[in-house]
């Protein structure tokens, strides 16, 4: 199904896309990438835990992961696993366990927090901030799961979720499902944290609650009587099937949930963009419900990708808009250029269009997030 300049613009961009990977890359320092090129700002440039997740997923995707040599693909895993905090910083959230980016995290501290009002929390005793929490579960998660893309556990086994059925069904019935994308995500980690602490008993837990959340009119997952708009369904279905895949779970209800993706295309931001195509991508595993459909949608996809594409030849994470927030830090003034974040949605997207139009001949692969 594709045209002669979407095959020569596909067939040149890996080579695009590892150059601009080569603009990035923090010499002396395998796995260090900066966010984007020039507009990256103090907080972007020492952070470094998400954007090294990134980087590993785009040369995986593209397919050159292998092309490097075996001792910097070591250095860089390792890289990640070191992100890894038993006890953190007294003003970090207390996740034995968990990944902390610290320059990162600093980010997200609302001013307000700096100097004394925060040195007074931690002599009182006071916890981190919610999005501080947030963000640190978020990135324990994305590590966990991209060490795991490359065969590869942490260094000491993440166990920062309930630990008896009980707890765990009171954490997933105090998530807000009128909002599934928030919900959906907190469900995902609990999947990632779960499955790969080989907790199966707590697995199935989550599982069953899922089975009550599929909502078989429209495919996605909400509370029940409760109609979240398009936007929250997709975004929220996203999560929740990433959750599923980790569990080993079929989608409750595929054939509506494309037909509710199927009613209109993505918004053009990369979350926006990966999400529709990651619903759309599962569900074709198990249904040729209106395939033909999603295909001709997913060429017009393509085309809206490559609006993203920055001169650099990254993609930004809108168009003519590099990433400037991550997790509330402020990582970038925004410039017209690629930026990592949007590369990695984005050349995940293009990887799972490329299956869904069968036309997987550019050896590029799916990562599981």
């Amino acid at each position: 199904m594709l045209d002669k300049q979407r095959t020569e613009w596909l067939a040149g961009l890996r080579d695009d896309v590892a150059g601009f990977m080569a603009s990035l890359r923090i010499p002396g320092a395998p796995g260090r990438y900066l966010p984007c090129r020039r507009g990256a700002t103090e907080t972007g440039r020492r952070a470094g835990l998400g954007f090294s997740c990134f980087a590993a997923k785009i040369h995986f995707t593209i397919g050159t992961w292998e092309r490097l040599p075996a001792g910097e693909r070591r250095e860089w895993l390792d890289g990640i696993r070191a992100y890894q905090m038993d006890q953190p910083a007294p003003w970090l959230p207390a996740v034995p366990g968990g990944f902390a980016d610290v320059p990162l995290l600093e980010g997200i501290v609302p001013p307000w927090e700096s100097g004394w009002r925060r040195l007074a929390r931690m002599l009182t005793g006071g916890t981190a901030p919610t999005p501080v929490t947030d963000a640190m579960l978020a990135e324990t998660k994305q590590a966990i799961a991209t060490l795991a893309q490359f065969d590869t556990a942490p260094w000491r086994t993440f166990r920062g979720y309930p630990g008896t059925p009980r707890a765990l069904e009171n954490r997933l019935r105090g998530f807000d499902w009128t909002r599934p994308w928030s919900a959906g995500a907190k469900s995902a980690l609990l999947a990632v944290f779960l499955k790969t602490a080989g907790e199966e008993s707590l697995a199935n837990v989550l599982a069953a609650f899922l089975d009550t959340m599929a909502d078989a009119a429209t495919g996605g997952y909400c509370r029940a009587g409760h109609s979240p708009e398009r936007g929250q369904m997709i975004n929220g279905a996203m999560k929740v099937l990433n959750a599923l895949d980790w569990l080993g779970r079929p989608i409750h209800h595929p054939e509506a949930l494309l037909d509710t993706c199927l009613t209109q295309g993505p918004p053009p931001a990369g979350c926006h963009v990966v999400d529709w195509v990651y619903v759309a991508h599962r569900c074709l595993m198990q249904t040729d419900h209106r395939r033909k459909e999603a295909r001709r949608q997913c060429l017009e996809i393509l085309s809206l990708i490559r609006t993203h594409q920055a001169a650099d030849r990254g993609f930004s994470y809108e168009p003519g808009r590099a990433q400037n927030g991550y997790y509330g830090a402020v990582i970038s003034r925004g410039l017209d250029e690629g930026d990592l974040h949007g590369t990695c949605l984005l050349t995940w997207a293009i990887a799972m269009i490329l299956e869904i139009l069968d036309g997987d001949r550019f050896g590029w692969r799916v990562i599981r997030p």
